[in-house]
């Protein structure tokens, strides 16, 4: 299974069409439209009726789009927490879509002790963290990113970028994000954690093309 991780940056309904070139399965997308208000017929007919959306704007929040043939179901969680969506696959795993807000990874970390019990080496979590250890003295040392690594670890979930390439974490040689599209000013602020040897491939695609589009660049991966 083919599954996309990527912040589009809004204005999804006018980036679906590049992004779908991928042919992935899943497509999990960070500052996309509700399908459900939007008038745009081609980007309706993208989503079809299996996706799920969360967000406070209408115009920017966190979609899980399935392709048909690829069963989502909606898990419940604890909090209210609206840029998270836990959907079972096929009934086989869990994919946790999540798009960090403020403060960034100190939400990931109260939803994370909220939904203990969802985290375990059947998930899959992807998306934008907005986070990584460089920005750890931004945060109280108990919810910066090096103890949230140390929570997802103690699951049996790893960061696939960093267990496949053996890149530190703060130190990676490919970026992921770039603040305002410039490419002298690079961080590595988008994840997928999953148990070890779950994904067998994962790229990070062509900055070259995609800051044209984005921001962020989009983590593709196979499980």
């Amino acid at each position: 299974m083919k599954i996309v991780s990527w912040n589009c940056n809004g204005k999804f309904r006018e980036k679906f069409s590049q992004i779908v070139e991928e042919a992935a399965d899943i497509y999990v997308i960070c500052e996309c439209e509700n399908p459900a208000e939007s008038t745009d017929e081609d980007y309706i007919e993208f989503a079809g009726d299996n996706y799920f959306w969360t967000g406070d704007l209408h115009y920017k929040g966190l979609g899980i789009f399935a392709c048909d043939g690829v069963e989502i179901e909606k898990l419940e969680f604890n909090g209210d927490f609206k840029h998270f969506i836990p959907v079972c696959v096929n009934d086989s795993f869990n994919l946790l879509g999540v798009w960090a807000m403020p403060k960034y990874v100190e939400m990931i970390h109260d939803f994370f002790d909220a939904n203990v019990d969802l985290f375990d080496e059947n998930l899959v979590m992807c998306g934008d963290f907005n986070s990584s250890v460089v920005f750890n003295y931004h945060h109280p040392k108990a919810k910066n990113h090096t103890v949230l690594n140390e929570k997802l670890e103690s699951k049996g979930l790893v960061s696939v970028y960093h267990y496949l390439t053996g890149d530190e974490q703060g130190v990676e040689k490919s970026q992921t994000f770039y603040q305002a599209r410039h490419l002298n000013n690079p961080f590595h602020m988008d994840f997928v954690y999953a148990g070890e040897n779950v994904v067998k491939e994962f790229n990070i695609l062509d900055h070259y093309k995609w800051i044209t589009v984005s921001d962020h660049l989009p983590l593709v991966f196979k499980i």
